[in-house]
């Protein structure tokens, strides 16, 4: 991901007014994104992961690795898609490369699929919220109360 560092803008020069009501300075602050025609997807099939070729094959409007994130140019004025994107580099910076990758593949392969990857599901359920719901709220303490309960879950099944 380093070859895109270049491209990449801080996520806090895109004028997006009502993030702030719901991350923390420093998450916003940490987080760069970089518009593509094409969401990229680490080659999982490739390295022998096959159950993982639903995941590669989406059409996605997002994909997260650590503090930077991808969003189709088509979708980079939708607010809604850097909510749920900025939910996940949150869920990064809580856990670590690591863990993140660990946790992650284990919700895929635990829940049968990317729609009920737990790590999915709460970013779905918090953009939904920030959709449609006019209250307010911080995501950063949400998240954390979810990796608490589903990590170690998710880590108990790796025999970690």
């Amino acid at each position: 991901m380093a070859e895109h560092r270049p491209a990449a803008r801080p996520l806090t020069s895109l004028g997006f007014a009502r993030l702030s009501h719901y991350f923390d300075s420093e998450t916003l602050s940490r987080a760069h994104v970089v518009e593509v025609d094409i969401v990229p997807k680490p080659p999982l099939t490739v390295l022998g992961l096959h159950q993982f070729s639903e995941f590669e094959q989406m059409n996605a409007a997002g994909t997260t690795y650590g503090d930077l994130y991808f969003v189709d140019r088509t979708r980079a004025t939708d607010e809604s898609v850097h909510f749920h994107e900025l939910v996940h580099t949150v869920q990064w910076h809580i856990l670590g490369t690591d863990r993140f990758m660990l946790a992650y593949a284990l919700g895929h392969l635990a829940s049968g699929g990317y729609a009920n990857n737990p790590l999915e599901e709460v970013a779905r359920a918090l953009e939904e919220m920030f959709v449609r719901e006019p209250r307010l709220f911080r995501v950063e303490p949400i998240v954390s109360q979810h990796l608490e309960r589903v990590v170690p879950q998710l880590m108990a099944l790796a025999g970690q």
